[in-house]
Order: C-alpha cells, then sequence, then structure tokens
C-alpha cells in the first residue's frame, strides 16, 4: 500500500502568488498595516517619479527580526496582534510583487536585494545595525504604480487610519478615522458614527450610505466612496477580510446586512431619545429620517400629522403622465383632535380605476385632503381614515342637451353634453358645471356648459406609449380637436360649428379662393361637395 500527503512546490507557490494581488497598490495599505502594529504614531511615503523610488518611513517599534519579514506565511507579531488581527504573514510579498528591488533598514538590520533573487529564494545578506535611529525605513525601487495611482489610493487609506499618514510631507486627511472628532458609539459590530445623528448635527438630513473600515483600512462602501455617510469600525475580534488583499470582507453580504440591522437598531435608539426631548410638531419634521431607518412606529401616538403623508389635489387631476394628479404638500398642520372632530376629512384615494376620474373628480371638488402612504399601520390616523376606493359612485346628467362621437388620435368614446352632472361618492355629491368628466366605466366623456377645453382627455389616457414615454405631440393633437369638437357641438351657428370641425387645406393650393357647398347625411357624414363657381 502506498501513503502519499499534501506537500507544497514553495517555488511555484511563491511565484503564483503575484496572481493573487488585485491590484498593484496593495502594498501601500500592508506597509501601513505593518507601521500601525509596530505601535507607529505616523507612516510618511515620499515618491521620486523621475526614478519610480518609494521610501516609507514609521516611528514604531521597529522589526526585529528580518529574516520573518522574509519569511511566507509567518506574520512575526506577537500574540496578541496575531489574536486581534489574525495576520497573515503575505502582506511584504506584495511590496516584492510590486518593485524591481527593496531596500530594509530597521533595528533587526538593513537588507537591500533584487527583489526577483528574493522571490527566487536566493540568500539575502543581512547587516546589523548598530545605531537604529528608531525609524524603519523600507524603499522601493522601480515600483509599478505611477504617481496618480499612489496618491489617489494614500487618499483613500487615509480616511479611516488611526494614525497619521503624509504623502511628500504632506499630512492626509483622516475624516473618517476614530480620532477625528467624530462621535461614535460601541456597538456589537464596533465602533459606529451614525451621521445627521450624532448629538449637534441636523438630525432631519438622512443618509443612506455606509463605509466598513476594518483595521484601519476601508473594506466596503454601499455607494460611492466618496459620498458622505455612516462609518463604522468593525470589531477586529468578530470580522475578517480576505486574504491576501484585505480590501474585502469574509461573507461580505451577511456582514452588510448585520450592519444595516445595526445601524437601524442605533438609530432608533437615538430617535428614541429625541422623541422624549422635542415637541411634537418638532418630532413629526423628521418624518423622513424617521422612515428612512424604518421607524414609523414612533409617530403612532404622536397627536400631530407629518405634511409629508397628506396631500391635495391643487388642480384639474388627470393621468400620470399628462402632468399626473397635480398632488401638493397639504402645508396646514392637523392635529388627532381635527381628525377625530371632523374638523378635517382625510381620505385614501388610489390611481384612476373603472369609474375613470370620479372619486379624483369630487375629492378635487370636495378640497378633501388625501393620504399618501406611508405610515405604520399602528398610527392612530387609520381608525379614522375614509377609504374613497370602497365607496359606490353615482353619476347623475343634469339637462342632458345631445350626444355625439369623439375621435381622436389616441381616445375616443361618446360624448353628452348638458348643463350640470352630479358626481356621488357613498353618501355625500357634488354638482359640476364648469369641468367636464371622463366616465371610464362607460367610456363618455360628460361636458358640461362651462367647461370648452380640452382637458379631458388627460383624464382617458396617460399618453404613454409602450416605452412608459410621454408622447406630447399626439396629447396636443387630441387636446386641439377635443376643444373644436366640443365648441362645435355648442355652437348656435352650424356655421361656425362647421369651420370649428374642418381641418387645414393650407398644403393644398388647388383649393384656394375656391367655394364649396358640403352635403350631409342623417349620421353627420360627407355625402356631396360642389364646387360654386
Amino acid at each position: 500500500m502506498n501513503m502519499t500527503q499534501l506537500s507544497v512546490n514553495p517555488e511555484n507557490l511563491v511565484k503564483n502568488l503575484r496572481f493573487s494581488f488585485t491590484q498593484a497598490t496593495t502594498v501601500l495599505g500592508e506597509l501601513m498595516q505593518n507601521a500601525r502594529r509596530a505601535g507607529a504614531t505616523s507612516v510618511s511615503f515620499d515618491y521620486v517619479e523621475a526614478i519610480r523610488q518609494l521610501t516609507v518611513k514609521d516611528n514604531g517599534g521597529g522589526i526585529s527580526c528580518l529574516k520573518t519579514l522574509l519569511t511566507v506565511a509567518e506574520s512575526g507579531w506577537n500574540a496578541d496582534i496575531i489574536e486581534r488581527e489574525h495576520p497573515f504573514g503575505l502582506g511584504f510579498l506584495s511590496a516584492l510583487f510590486s518593485c524591481e528591488s527593496i531596500s530594509v533598514a530597521s533595528k533587526g538590520g538593513y537588507f537591500t536585494a533584487q527583489t526577483e533573487d528574493i522571490l527566487s529564494f536566493k540568500p539575502v545578506t543581512i547587516s546589523p545595525v548598530t545605531d537604529w535611529d528608531g525609524i524603519t525605513t523600507i524603499t522601493l525601487h522601480g515600483l509599478k504604480p505611477v504617481a496618480h495611482q499612489i496618491e489617489e489610493h494614500l487618499l483613500c487609506l487615509a480616511k479611516g487610519f488611526p494614525i497619521g499618514v503624509l504623502l511628500n510631507g504632506v499630512a492626509l486627511g483622516r475624516l473618517r478615522a476614530m480620532d477625528a472628532g467624530l462621535a461614535f458609539v460601541d456597538t456589537g459590530i464596533g465602533a459606529v458614527y451614525l451621521r445627521g445623528l450624532a448629538d449637534g448635527e441636523n438630525w432631519l438630513q438622512t443618509s443612506d450610505c455606509f463605509h466598513l473600515y476594518l483595521q484601519g483600512l476601508p473594506v466596503y462602501h454601499s455607494d460611492l466612496e466618496r459620498h458622505a455617510g455612516h462609518i463604522v469600525h468593525l470589531d477586529t475580534l468578530r470580522f475578517r477580510a480576505r486574504l491576501p488583499d484585505r480590501d474585502k470582507l469574509i461573507n461580505e453580504a451577511d456582514v452588510v446586512a448585520e450592519v444595516k440591522l445595526a445601524l437601524q437598531d442605533e438609530a432608533r435608539r437615538k430617535l428614541e431619545r429625541l422623541k422624549q426631548q422635542l415637541l411634537p410638531a418638532d418630532f413629526v419634521e423628521g418624518y423622513d429620517t424617521l422612515r428612512a431607518y424604518r421607524c414609523l412606529d414612533l409617530l403612532n401616538d404622536v397627536p400631530l400629522l407629518p405634511k409629508q403623508v397628506l396631500a391635495t389635489i391643487q388642480d384639474y387631476p388627470v393621468m400620470e403622465g399628462c402632468g399626473s394628479f397635480n398632488l401638493g404638500i397639504y402645508e396646514q398642520p392637523v392635529t388627532q383632535e381635527d381628525v377625530l372632530t371632523g374638523k378635517v376629512s382625510i381620505v385614501e384615494l388610489d390611481d384612476f380605476d373603472s369609474a375613470g376620474a370620479a372619486r379624483w373628480m369630487f375629492a378635487w371638488q370636495k378640497e378633501l385632503i388625501i393620504y399618501q402612504p406611508e405610515l405604520d399601520r399602528g398610527h392612530w390616523l387609520f381608525q379614522q381614515l375614509v377609504d374613497l376606493n370602497a365607496l359606490p359612485v353615482r353619476i347623475d346628467i343634469i339637462t342632458e342637451s345631445h350626444r355625439a362621437a369623439f375621435e381622436g388620435q389616441w381616445v375616443d368614446g361618446e360624448a353628452v353634453f348638458c348643463e350640470q352632472y352630479r358626481l356621488s361618492v357613498g353618501e355625500a355629491s357634488v354638482v359640476i358645471e364648469n369641468d367636464a368628466f371622463y366616465d371610464g366605466s362607460h367610456c363618455v366623456f360628460i361636458v358640461p356648459k362651462g367647461d370648452a377645453s380640452g382637458s379631458v382627455i388627460g383624464q382617458a389616457s396617460s399618453y404613454q406609449d409602450e416605452w412608459d414615454s410621454f408622447n406630447e405631440a399626439v396629447k396636443e393633437a387630441d387636446d386641439w380637436a377635443f376643444q373644436n369638437f366640443v365648441i362645435a357641438n355648442t355652437s348656435s351657428d352650424p356655421a361656425q360649428a362647421l369651420l370649428r370641425l374642418l381641418p387645414s387645406f393650407s398644403g393644398c393650393p388647388a383649393l384656394f379662393a375656391k367655394r364649396f357647398q358640403l352635403e350631409l347625411n342623417g349620421r353627420g357624414q360627407v355625402v356631396a361637395v360642389v364646387e360654386i363657381r
């Protein structure tokens, strides 16, 4: 029986590891981490573009054994750092893969070598340092990343880093660092700063963007990195970054879901405290913030409605696409007492239905306040809210004169001409004489004497095509055609009515300056046209 076991070809392994680093700038973050772990208070990068040389210095405790630095998968850090941060012992490889030669000077000695020689396992001579000045210096010669890549990456890495980072003598901004003056709080996932909800900040301005940092370096952005948002420095004992770059989290989707829950929980705690501190009128101003953090239930017992959930129909209602329903925010404060005593009536109203715009016309004429979702279903308003959609609709024509057929490009139907009409919804009704209305259940335009416009066609169609694009030209054509149709049908002079219905003949010069006699049959169809000489 033959026995075997797992073995490693070290030369091939190291050679192929160069392809595991996703970007050449990974070395910058690794050198920053090494400085921080060594107890440095700052780390500086100096780049000379002409010779592609990057010098990195830190004032940490130094490297005691340079041999460990050149040992793959052996970090050399003490037990405490290994337990807290799980170093892989692969970070220095990113330095070897990113340049042509490298020099290292620290308390454990000094060496300089070609990186290809090191990666080929050739011996490296380490010279002793007798007068170490407390500065560890790593110089990368023939660096592969160019100047703008170095600057852009360091600017990004420095934002949340716990120690100072300098580039060519200039300190880089660390606006997201734990010591940047932000109000971080300890949570189960780590240190959290909630933008907008920290003491002294404007809690009415919310953000749905957040940035995750692990060991001071960025590992996730929910949106663009440059956008302001919440900041989370993850607990290093609970979360780990992916080998070898450390720029992505292990089980990222699960971690992000947990972070969202933690942010929401922390936001709720802060919002609950604000509720105790603020007057109801001030607290309901934060409706958008409460909605963003799924805390609308905190409004359930507040005796004042947020204006964001109340609307009025400001103008003649038409389908979305033709100007929507012309809804505007109801600006006046509405209290629980206003609703309970009937001083204010608030209704639920869906989009146009089989009855067309009947309920919308009724609500507009009655100046009803429309509830615009959303509130938590446990809110006191739902005990008083009138569901207009559930009430029956009745339409009564008052003093009908006649009926005629309208044919537009996109809409058609029978038009009923009358003095007035009555809209009844439930037990309430309103008489309308100045605004036409489209009865969608019967495909009928009801046109009272006071409306000669073509606006009603916007109740019969949204004028949106199969790509949801608004066809303004067709809408304007039907609007104009309906106006002429109404004027022709309500004119007391048949000649004037005919004139409104005739098209333009400007495209036919042969007809210019001619006179004609038209004969129509009993259905309004032209049966004869005779030129009068």
